[in-house]
C-alpha cells in the first residue's frame, strides 16, 4: 500500500490532523495518536530516533495506551481502528479482520465505519488462497465489499471495491468448476453437471461462465440428457462466440441427435 493511499484512506476517519514529529510516546493524546499516523504511513522504518523498521510492539503498545488512558478522548476511538490499521501493514490480514469487524460493532455510527468497513473486505481479500482451498475468505470478502457498496455508494474507492468483488466472484466459480472436474474424473456426471449449473445460477457475470456452460453440456451428455446438453453447447456458441469453448461446443452439438 502506498503513503499516499494510506494518507487519503486515514483522512476518511476524521484525522484531527498530524502534528509534527513528536516522541512516540507524547504527553497528550494527540500528540501521541499523531506519531503512530505517522509511522504507520511510512514505507521503510519511520523515526530513526525510535524506530529500527517498523516497530509494531511500540505502536500497538502505543495504541493500546492511548484507549487506556484517554478513554473517552476520540483519538481513543481512532486508536482502535489504527489497532487494525497496524495488523493490516504487518500482514497479519485475519487479526486486522477481527480488529476492523470489533471496530464496526462498537461503534456503528462512527464515520471510520465506512474506512473499517472497507478495510474489513480487504483482509478477506487477501486471505483468499485460490480456488481450491477454504472459501470463507472470498464468502466474507462479497459480504463486506457488497456492503460497503451499498451503503456507500459515493466513495471514491468504489471502482477498488467492485474490481474486488468481481475477482472474488470469479474464485468462486473457479472453485465450484474445480470441484465439478474433480467429480468428472470419477465419473459422477450428476454431481459435476449441479456444481457448473451452480456457476450458471449463482455467478452470471463470472468470466469463467462460457467454460461452464461447455462443461455442463458435456456432464449433460455423458448422463445422456442430450436436450439439455444441446441448450447448454447452443449457449455457447450463440452467447460467447469468441470463446475458445465455442468450436468444441459447436463439434459436441452437431453430434447430438
Amino acid at each position: 500500500m502506498s503513503k499516499i493511499l494510506l494518507l487519503n484512506l486515514i483522512t476518511l476517519t476524521l484525522i484531527f490532523g498530524c502534528g509534527s514529529k513528536k516522541e512516540i510516546q507524547g504527553n497528550n493524546a494527540k500528540a501521541m495518536y499523531d506519531n503512530v499516523v505517522e509511522e504507520l504511513a511510512a514505507e521503510e522504518g519511520g523515526f530513526p530516533w525510535i524506530f529500527s523498521a517498523t516497530d509494531y510492539d511500540t505502536i500497538n503498545e502505543t495504541l493500546k495506551e492511548i484507549q487506556i488512558r484517554y478513554t473517552y478522548s476520540p483519538y481513543a476511538t481512532l486508536a482502535e481502528l489504527r489497532t487494525a490499521d497496524a495488523y493490516f501493514k504487518k500482514g497479519e490480514y485475519q487479526q486486522a479482520a477481527i480488529e476492523y469487524e470489533e471496530f464496526i460493532k462498537r461503534h456503528p455510527t462512527h464515520n471510520g465505519t465506512e474506512y473499517a468497513t472497507f478495510f474489513l473486505g480487504l483482509c478477506n481479500f487477501r486471505l483468499i488462497k485460490g480456488p481450491d482451498r477454504d472459501p470463507k475468505g472470498a464468502r466474507e470478502t462479497i459480504k463486506w465489499l457488497n456492503q460497503y457498496v451499498q451503503e456507500y455508494p459515493e466513495s471514491p474507492l468504489l471502482p477498488k471495491a467492485i474490481k474486488n468483488i468481481r475477482e472474488t466472484i470469479d474464485v468462486l466459480a473457479e472453485r465450484e468448476i474445480y470441484i465439478g472436474d474433480y467429480y468428472s474424473q470419477k465419473k459422477n456426471y450428476k454431481a459435476s453437471s449441479e456444481r457448473y449449473k451452480t456457476v450458471i445460477d449463482q455467478f452470471p457475470e463470472t468470466k469463467f461462465y462460457d467454460k461452464a456452460l461447455y462443461l455442463l453440456g458435456k456432464s449433460y451428455i455423458d448422463l445422456n440428457e442430450n436436450a439439455l446438453a444441446l441448450s447448454a453447447l447452443n449457449r455457447v456458441i450463440n452467447e460467447f462466440p469468441n470463446s475458445k469453448y465455442n468450436n468444441d461446443a459447436t463439434k459436441l452439438a452437431s453430434r447430438i441427435k
